[in-house]
């Protein structure tokens, strides 16, 4: 059992408060023997129950029990003036009159079941709000984690359409693989453009290059009519997997030299590492 969410539930309040059922207290009772902290946190709470009371609580008068069965039996004790009226028309029960004294003692009783009945509002208040304070941190952690799953759910759907995309136009009949093989720089390096005339379409394949230095970057290029066509600079990160690259017309063939990060105007050709034909028809 999660014992901080325990702690959190209210449950503790609702004990110590005395609002708890009868199977919350053998359960809250049973879990304080268990767990210190739980013990520690029903001491806490009365503390703090106990020190509200002592600002805001309103204190009983004194001889108060006496006073009320002295009402209730009628029988004076030296505190209100209490005398049979003979004509019975006053409004009092039974027949009596209170003095001074004795109106002061209900006043003093009222005040303090109003006291009580303040006390308790502010309780069932403090213990509302406290609850729905949690609901509301529950909810809206529960709203941030489904925003997240939203987005990821998006991101998926979105990278699964387009790898989908990618596979439908490696399998269409227009497209031509085309294998750059490693130079005597590269050995076993080895990347793949698909290239596709019918739908303009190009994809880059990096199937093996080595790691380059921090400064720099490989760069695709194709040649056309004898000439280099700069296609853009990637990276190996970027790379695993099929990557959309510039679409170029009546490409001879395709190379990957590594340059400055940021590319070159013009190919490095002692640093070419992968270089392939375009299959003629």
């Amino acid at each position: 059992m999660n014992l901080q969410a325990y702690i959190t539930s209210g449950i503790l309040e609702l004990y110590v408060h005395g609002l708890a059922s009868p199977e919350e207290i053998r359960e809250v009772e049973a879990m304080a023997e268990q767990h210190p902290e739980i013990q520690q946190e029903i001491e806490a709470i009365r503390k703090t129950l106990e020190a509200y009371t002592g600002l805001h609580g309103v204190q009983p008068p004194a001889g108060l029990k006496d006073k009320i069965m002295q009402r209730l039996e009628g029988v004076p004790k030296g505190g209100a003036k209490v005398r049979p009226n003979k004509e019975n028309t006053s409004s009092q029960p039974h027949g009596y009159e209170l003095g001074p004294q004795g109106e002061t003692s209900i006043a003093s009783i009222a005040t303090w079941i109003l006291g009580l009945a303040l006390l308790g509002a502010c309780v069932a208040v403090f213990l509302f709000w406290q609850q729905a304070e949690r609901a509301t941190e529950q909810v809206k952690a529960a709203q941030t984690q489904l925003e997240q799953h939203q987005k990821d759910c998006e991101a998926e759907k979105a990278k699964a359409n387009k790898i989908n995309e990618q596979f439908i136009a490696i399998r269409h009949w227009d497209t031509k693989p085309v294998q750059m093989k490693g130079t005597e720089l590269g050995g076993d390096a080895f990347a793949v453009v698909y290239w596709n005339n019918v739908k303009k379409l190009a994809l880059l394949d990096v199937v093996k290059l080595p790691e380059p230095a921090v400064d720099k970057q490989y760069q695709l290029w194709a040649i056309v009519g004898g000439k280099p066509t700069d296609m853009g600079v990637f990276e190996l990160a970027a790379a695993a997997g099929l990557q959309e690259v510039p679409f170029i017309n009546n490409p001879q063939a395709f190379a990957v030299t590594l340059e400055p990060k940021g590319g070159s105007q013009t190919p490095t050709l002692d640093q070419m590492y992968v270089v392939g034909n375009v299959a003629k028809g």
